[in-house]
């Protein structure tokens, strides 16, 4: 996950200044990062394009919203910005070809009600974009519910099973603790609020073969006891499997950066790896070390998020929530952007799960949520296809992160982080849900 979750979302809102109020939350690049990587200068164009937008200056909104889309041609705002762009500029035929590809890619929004396409309303292919965007809305169900957890002010965001008993174990950023669930459903404290100074747990796997439960946390506003003094603090926690008892703790030193580990992944040796969604590096912990690494440091990452490996682990697939899918190649720490067929869309996955020759994916930085499966080509380095395995469930409220057992993805549906503030309070709190984790045939 990406602590403040805000400026992480890319889901669309109409009208089209909406779209440009999520650029603005990004942070401003230098000229010279901007003009070194495509995504930040397109960022940077997508913010002149919005200046151009609020002085109703078209000619320039257009030239401004045309260089983001070629620099960033897979990203829902930018293409439905030069949309717009070509709406109101005159080039029926350039907004309708962006609306197909912003469909084509799986958004959805309500065009129909953004003036911006006031002039394309009447013509036979608005209607045909229309519903094609209607479509890409409709819920598409497949899991069942496995269980429920009974307090609703949890925010859940890691969940992690042990296949040696069966149980589960879901984290509570607000709580600062982690809950399990037996293979009858019942849930008792397993990690007590805050205790060995656990500050909120986010991605969590297990280590059966060496009886351990390894955690990420991070220091977080919406936790309970938050203290600013901990702002950007970060680390991973390793507790028996069997007792609970800290068995390790792996913390980031203050080196002046802000740190967020966020999700963890395991290989069959017990090396364990974190992503950092807030510095650009990932980090290990070698089995039996007693130091926390840094694995490898890289600039195209940007907002890492979920890991899995290859079946040889000589690859280590890696979610970036603003760029898409990297591959690291283990042995040389050398990274890459994975290119995709056409029409696949791979920016805003945070879970991240390897099942045969394929990537399971939780999508929650795009409108609607949805959960998706990635084909990999035969050598594991280009994503060949996609399939959508679930998408737009009513009951969803933010998933976020998930775990295969067997042939079946356990996934949290509705961690609910809309409803908690940075101050640490909750939005509504009796609109709260009660946490529910769902159960996905693959």
């Amino acid at each position: 996950m990406e602590p403040g979750h805000g400026p992480r979302r890319s889901g669309l809102m109409p009208p089209t200044i909406l779209w440009f109020s999520l650029v603005l939350l990004w942070v401003v690049p230098s000229p010279g990062a901007a003009q070194a990587d495509p995504v930040l200068a397109s960022r940077a164009a997508y913010q002149l394009a919005v200046k151009a937008y609020e002085a109703h200056d078209v000619p320039a909104f257009l030239a401004h919203a045309r260089e983001a889309e070629r620099l960033r041609p897979d990203h829902g705002g930018v293409i439905y910005g030069l949309a717009s762009a070509c709406a109101l500029s005159g080039d029926t035929a350039g907004a309708f070809g962006m609306l197909r590809r912003f469909a084509k890619l799986g958004y959805t929004a309500d065009v129909a009600a953004d003036s911006d396409f006031a002039r394309l309303r009447s013509l036979p292919a608005f209607a045909v974009v229309r519903r094609s965007l209607e479509r890409n809305a409709e819920p598409v169900m497949r899991s069942q519910a496995a269980f429920t957890l009974p307090e609703r002010d949890l925010l859940t965001e890691g969940i992690a099973h042990d296949p040696r008993t069966g149980a589960f174990f879901v984290g509570s950023v607000h709580h600062r603790k982690i809950l399990r669930v037996d293979r009858a459903g019942r849930v008792t404290e397993f990690i007590a609020p805050a205790r060995d100074g656990l500050w909120a747990p986010l991605g969590m796997r297990t280590d059966s073969a060496r009886g351990l439960l390894w955690v990420a946390t991070t220091a977080l506003p919406q936790m309970v006891g938050y203290d600013s003094a901990d702002a950007g603090r970060s680390g991973l926690y390793a507790f028996d499997l069997a007792t609970g008892a800290l068995r390790g703790r792996y913390l980031l030193p203050r080196d002046g950066a802000t740190h967020a580990l966020g999700d963890v992944v395991i290989t069959r040796a017990g090396d364990v790896y974190a992503s950092d969604s807030r510095s650009p590096a990932i980090y290990r912990v070698r089995a039996g070390a007693d130091t926390l690494e840094e694995f490898l440091h890289s600039p195209l990452l940007l907002s890492a998020q979920g890991m899995a490996f290859d079946r040889a682990e000589q690859a280590m697939y890696l979610a970036d929530y603003s760029r898409g899918l990297l591959r690291v190649d283990m042995t040389t720490r050398d990274v890459q952007p994975m290119p995709a067929a056409d029409g696949v869309l791979t920016l805003g996955i945070d879970g991240l799960s390897a099942v045969g020759g394929a990537l399971i994916g939780v999508q929650n930085g795009v409108a609607p949520y949805r959960v998706v499966r990635l084909h990999l080509d035969g050598d594991g380095r280009r994503i060949v296809a996609a399939d959508v395995l679930e998408r737009a469930r009513p009951d969803y409220a933010e998933p976020t992160l998930g775990v295969v057992v067997g042939n079946t993805m356990y996934y949290v549906a509705n961690s609910q982080w809309e409803q908690f503030r940075d101050d640490g309070t909750i939005e509504a709190p009796a609109e709260l849900k009660a946490p529910l984790i769902l159960r996905l045939p693959l």
